[in-house]
């Protein structure tokens, strides 16, 4: 939940960064555009590395009126409906204070109640008078902006509830699995990406420098087991994590993905299988780089980019546990890697 209440803009992924520099054990690097690894690049064993994004989807200050009401750019996909009337922290870059605000609603006269406000028409009330009050206070134009939220269990234990789960889950469980493996005859790299909502770019750089002989990345999506997502359920939570077959950028292993449902079943572990028809992820990039097997996991989590995501405890814990089960059962030499 720590990392759930971090403010990590695509470029600006201080927060998370250190976090888990100071979570993970062992060596680390960080390259120029920020992407980070964890464990030995140089090593001449074998190599599987565990992606997962740092940053998240949100804001920055675009304008300032001088009246002192700020116009903002969204970073990452939004969806109008779920900002108005929001609250927002900003994190000043200048002198690192937060500020924090609210999407102003806008008069029913300006838009017909039907039709979803431009973003570019929605605006942040801080609650001063001016312009020169914001700038006094440390306010420049590109500050990162993100959902004034924190994290929580749900009230029966099972769920966490917060902003930014795509893809705190993902750091958690890659912090996680780097905790509970001892490899002997492979190395595994946990690599931390940047600018992943925007344009999974931190990942094109991060694939040419981790250079692994298989290559998995972990993230969410939507879950479709809430009322009318989909006319066919899937994604659903307390399944465990979905084997994705493609998304639009890549097509999973298919090779590598049967492997990881036989030791889920053969470990009584929950999984499931997964289609991310809506949009990509950092295995694209990671894929293109030297078409090393590539394959997605991915913890289904209700309510992505908005203010509030749910997960559920035990698809987490079940990604851990098959990504440990699938690795060590390779570090053992339960396949040949040359065979995916």
């Amino acid at each position: 939940m720590q990392l759930s209440n971090l403010d990590a803009l695509p470029g600006q992924e201080e927060q998370v960064q250190k976090a888990l520099q100071e979570t993970i054990e062992g060596p680390v690097e960080k390259d120029a555009f920020g992407n980070l690894y964890f464990g030995d690049l140089k090593t001449k064993k074998k190599k599987i590395a565990l992606y997962a994004h740092m940053d998240e989807v949100g804001f920055f200050v675009h304008r300032i009126t001088e009246d002192g009401f700020v116009y903002f750019y969204p970073i990452g996909g939004w969806w109008g409906h779920v900002i108005l009337g929001q609250q927002v922290r900003v994190t000043c870059r200048k002198n690192g204070q937060i500020l924090e605000g609210i999407v102003g609603t806008l008069p029913k006269s300006n838009h017909k109640m039907s039709e979803v406000v431009p973003i570019n028409e929605m605006y942040i009330d801080f609650g001063v008078h001016s312009k020169t009050e914001l700038e006094d206070a440390g306010l420049q134009i590109g500050d990162m902006i993100l959902p004034n939220t924190q994290a929580k269990k749900s009230f029966n234990g099972k769920k966490i509830i917060g902003k930014a789960l795509d893809d705190r889950v993902a750091c958690t469980v890659m912090a996680q699995v780097k905790k509970h493996l001892d490899t002997k005859k492979i190395e595994v790299v946990g690599v931390g990406t940047v600018q992943e909502e925007a344009g999974t770019r931190g990942s094109k750089v991060a694939a040419v420098k981790a250079d692994a002989d298989i290559n998995i990345v972990i993230d969410v999506a939507n879950g479709k087991d809430t009322p009318k997502a989909a006319e066919y359920q899937n994604r659903i939570q307390g399944n465990g994590p979905g084997l994705v077959l493609a998304d639009k950028t890549a097509l999973g292993n298919i090779k590598l993905l049967d492997y990881c449902k036989e030791i889920a079943e053969k470990n009584n572990i929950k999984w499931q299988y997964d289609l991310l028809g809506g949009g990509g992820t950092d295995a694209g990039s990671v894929q293109l780089f030297a078409g090393k097997p590539t394959l997605v996991f991915c913890v289904p989590t209700r309510y992505c980019h908005s203010w509030n995501s749910i997960v559920e405890i035990s698809d987490i814990e079940a990604t851990i546990d098959l990504l440990v089960a699938v690795i060590q059962s390779l570090d053992k030499g339960g396949i040949d890697l040359e065979q995916f």
